[in-house]
């Protein structure tokens, strides 16, 4: 019983550690934001994958036409067909600018295939420029994520990428959201990239040389992927890409924000993940603080040994927890969540845990349309 305490107080140290290590190369690393020149941009193709009216779609086109004065990108805009509902407000929006280099390609039936990546492949074939960026339908461009982009590629880098952060949103489902996103997904992004282990980009913007995607054998073979960013991006390091992490963050604003969506689509993500690592799937409770420190709390409690350590150690785990989200939003990001939200945070560890047990579900459903998951990534469409 020593041995087991013992162990789990030496590894509940070791994780409020590494939490305050991601948490100081997280500012260190988006908190200056670093390269922003302000020069001209490398000629770049932008494709933006389109499938239905986002809340933020419309914000996101326009935000990318004014980062973009001197009309430099060529902007690719990929929908199955004109009867998709964007259409109609983004080709009146791109109407309005003439002399920007718009397209809008039609890729038609995705037939069994992923329909994101289905829209992608038909718009590679159209791209001018050797740099080709990604950008979903629901991310903000601000001029200086452009700009890095810009100068990575010219710096020499083979993929580029930017971390998604999700901006304040109405309601508890836009709080899950943001908890999500910065606090869980993006915490521990920076450290895994110094240390060399980061090896995906996240598909919200990400961009490629078309030499790096053409190492990887193009686009086509990921065509069933349920998770384009991860399955293009391992192929591409494999190849030897050399991968660069922006110092700005891309602003995601998820569509529809309540409690329930929140939750369907934090779901699907679990799910996505389970199936593309299904190995690391399962150590992700062993990294989860809340649950570690409250094992050693009940172990504690329960043997009546060290009963102080396991209360000191599950009130640094909580305390932990909370702070170091309130820190890495007021240093990084430079905007903080309402006081009380931090206090909560101490608890959502436990939060997490839902929705781990929730993604080791084979089914999912993604803008309409049903996919089953298998071991890799792979993903079948469902009738």
């Amino acid at each position: 019983m020593n041995l087991l305490i013992a162990a789990l107080a030496i590894w509940i140290i070791f994780l409020i550690a590494l939490l305050g290590a991601s948490v100081a190369a997280t500012i260190r690393h988006f908190g200056g934001r670093g390269w922003d020149d302000g020069g001209s941009l490398a000629p770049m193709t932008l494709i933006k994958p389109v499938r239905g009216l986002d809340d933020a779609l419309e914000e996101s086109f326009r935000s990318i036409l004014a980062c973009d004065p001197e009309g430099r990108l060529q902007i690719l805009v990929a929908m199955e067909s004109e009867a998709d509902p964007a259409y109609g407000p983004l080709s009146r929006l791109a109407a309005a600018y003439p002399a920007r280099d718009i397209e809008f390609v039609f890729a038609g039936p995705s037939a069994g295939r992923m329909g994101k990546i289905h829209n992608m492949i038909a718009a590679w074939k159209r791209a001018k420029h050797p740099y080709v960026v990604f950008s979903d339908a629901d991310t903000s461009v601000t001029p200086r994520l452009l700009r890095q982009t810009s100068e990575a590629f010219l710096k020499g880098y083979d993929a580029v990428f930017a971390l998604p952060y999700h901006p304040p949103a109405p309601g508890l489902g836009g709080y899950a959201f943001q908890i999500a996103f910065n606090h869980c997904f993006a915490v521990a992004a920076a450290l895994s990239y110094y240390l060399g282990i980061f090896r995906f980009c996240a598909g919200a913007w990400m961009g490629y040389t078309k030499q790096a995607i053409e190492r990887a054998g193009g686009l086509e073979p990921f065509a069933h992927s349920i998770a384009d960013d991860f399955a293009i991006s391992g192929r591409a390091f494999k190849t030897g890409a050399k991968a660069c992490l922006l110092r700005e963050y891309v602003r995601v604003r998820e569509t529809g924000t309540s409690l329930r969506q929140a939750y369907d689509h934090i779901v699907k993500w679990s799910a996505i993940i389970h199936s593309c690592l299904p190995r690391l799937y399962w150590v992700i409770p062993c990294v989860n603080i809340g649950l570690c420190s409250t094992i050693l709390w009940a172990v504690c409690e329960g043997s009546g040994r060290y009963v102080g350590l396991g209360r000191c150690l599950l009130a640094a785990g909580l305390i932990a927890r909370g702070a170091a989200s309130f820190v890495q939003d007021a240093f990084s990001i430079g905007a903080v969540m309402p006081w009380p939200v931090y206090p909560a945070l101490c608890f959502a560890d436990f939060g997490t845990l839902v929705f781990w047990a929730a993604g080791f579900r084979k089914r999912i459903t993604w803008r309409g349309t049903r996919y089953r998951l298998a071991p890799g990534g792979r993903a079948e469409v469902l009738a």
